[in-house]
């Protein structure tokens, strides 16, 4: 009896001790909620073409919003996206979409954003009968870009899966966040 009550004392010390420990999936030390942009997607885009909206000066607001959190630069290890989602304002699906981009890359940069400015993303939509698509963020860091730029290009990129049948009117939201106390 008394080696289960030690064993229980030691399992609680132990299980104290192991949630007082950092989190190795750091801090959110804030979150930059960007305005929507309301877009088309025309009836007629072919598939072998992707479709380009391009947002030339997007302001960072990361200053603004270090200011107002008081968050240095040195606080922040990471920088990338949060949370970022299309929807129909037309109440249609996206079942003619097979892929959808969001890129985020310095104002000017020759030939706008490539594949490596990915910031979200999401595939296998074709045929899918949704009318919200949540994009999963990506893995690339953009700390150096958020914090050395006040305004970067954003560029959401859609893949057809077949040429469009209809027009679609959408919406995308989206956000980015900084992260501090990484391992």
């Amino acid at each position: 009896m008394r080696i289960l009550s030690s064993l229980f004392v030691a399992f609680a010390v132990l299980a104290f001790c192991t949630t007082c420990q950092r989190n190795p999936a750091g801090t959110r030390l804030f979150e930059v909620i960007y305005p929507v942009t309301d877009f088309v997607i025309p009836a007629g885009q072919p598939s072998f073409q992707t479709l380009v909206i391009a947002q030339n000066r997007v302001p960072t607001g990361f200053v603004d919003e270090m200011l107002r959190t008081g968050v240095a630069a040195g606080d922040i290890d990471l920088v990338g996206g949060l949370r970022a989602r299309v929807t129909s304002l037309t109440n249609d699906d996206f079942g003619e979409i097979e892929r959808m981009e969001l890129r985020v890359c310095p104002v000017g940069q020759a030939g706008g954003c490539d594949q490596f400015d990915l910031l979200f993303s999401v595939d296998d939509l074709f045929r899918r009968r949704q009318d919200v698509v949540n994009l999963s963020p990506g893995l690339r860091n953009f700390r150096e870009l958020f914090l050395g730029s006040e305004t970067v290009r954003v560029e959401l990129i859609i893949t057809p899966g077949i040429t469009t049948s209809r027009t679609l009117e959408a919406r995308l939201e989206w956000s980015a966040t900084a992260v501090g106390d990484l391992d």
